[in-house]
């Protein structure tokens, strides 16, 4: 498809959304109350709001390739639902058949960035994909004081969970 034909199906899909949510869309005005975090990865096959069949504002989605909380922008935004938004529930989500783990297993020479970190976890598991997240699972607390301070008072929850892309299954791990 050409550049112009997507927009426009994308400005058509726009105007459906307004015409369908547009009179609820009101009371997301002043601010938002999401039911958990849930960092997952980039793939445009995993959308988390579509899979929990949730609404606007029920969850606060963190997309980035392999669900890896590699850099700062994805631990400050994991703080501030913590700090701010009073999330108590952090879901790790990996899924099957994910390009960036496949990447991870077949660059072998990268010794940096994410597909190191998604190699890293290799050892943890004989599925790469479990492995990955559990890893992220472990390292959030040790990445970020207000993630390890909020898991010891008991203030949040973080768990691993897999999809399953083929059947549209989470297992919670």
């Amino acid at each position: 498809m050409k550049s112009d034909d997507i927009i426009k199906e994308l400005a058509d899909g726009n105007r459906r959304f307004v015409s369908r949510e547009g009179k609820r869309l009101g009371k997301h005005v002043t601010g938002q109350n999401p039911k958990a975090v849930i960092l997952t990865c980039s793939d445009s096959r995993v959308t988390p709001e579509y899979i929990f069949d949730q609404k606007i504002g029920d969850i606060f989605t963190i997309r980035v390739a392999g669900n890896v909380s590699f850099d700062d922008s994805v631990l400050q935004s994991i703080e501030y639902a913590v700090a701010h938004l009073k999330v108590g529930l952090i879901i790790v989500m990996g899924h099957t058949r994910c390009g960036a783990v496949k990447a991870a297993e077949e660059s072998g020479g990268n010794t940096e960035g994410i597909l190191k970190e998604i190699r890293d976890s290799f050892s943890r598991h004989e599925n790469h994909v479990i492995a990955n997240s559990l890893q992220q699972v472990e390292l959030l607390p040790q990445r970020s004081q207000l993630v390890k301070m909020a898991v010891e008072e008991q203030h949040l929850r973080i768990q691993p969970a897999i999809y399953d892309i083929e059947s549209g299954r989470v297992e919670f791990l």
